[in-house]
């Protein structure tokens, strides 16, 4: 499977010295986000958590479908994040997969936003 990830640098990055602070992982998920490909995802995250990452925006624009697995791999990762002033939020949530978040109060502990653009916007000022 192929998995999108994008850098954004909010500022300019030193190749010796990544100020990851300065630093955003846009990452799409595909149209299906279940048990299947969920371990991918995972493994993503992690190594960047753990390779210093502490801004990770996830794009859900191509999602149809998502179960309890894609939905646990967003909060482990943000709780991840969180422990080092870090987070995860979502963009581009589709009306049909936002219904299933909306029953579990996903946008309770998770930021949601509209477009990549106010996403990004979100982490400039953390």
């Amino acid at each position: 499977m192929n998995i999108n990830c994008e850098v954004i640098n909010i500022s300019t990055v030193n190749k010796k010295d990544i100020d990851y602070s300065t630093v955003i992982f846009k990452v799409d998920f595909p149209g299906k986000m279940d048990l299947e490909i969920s371990n991918d995802f995972w493994v993503l995250f992690n190594t960047l958590v753990n390779g210093g990452a502490q801004k990770i925006v996830v794009d859900m624009r191509n999602v149809e479908y998502i179960d309890s697995a894609g939905i646990g791999i967003l909060i482990n990762t943000a709780k991840m994040l969180r422990k080092d002033k870090g987070d995860l939020v979502i963009s581009n949530v589709t009306e049909g997969v936002k219904v299933v978040l909306d029953v579990i109060n996903l946008e309770k502990f998770i930021k949601f936003f509209n477009t990549d653009i106010e996403a990004v916007n979100h982490f400039r000022y953390l």
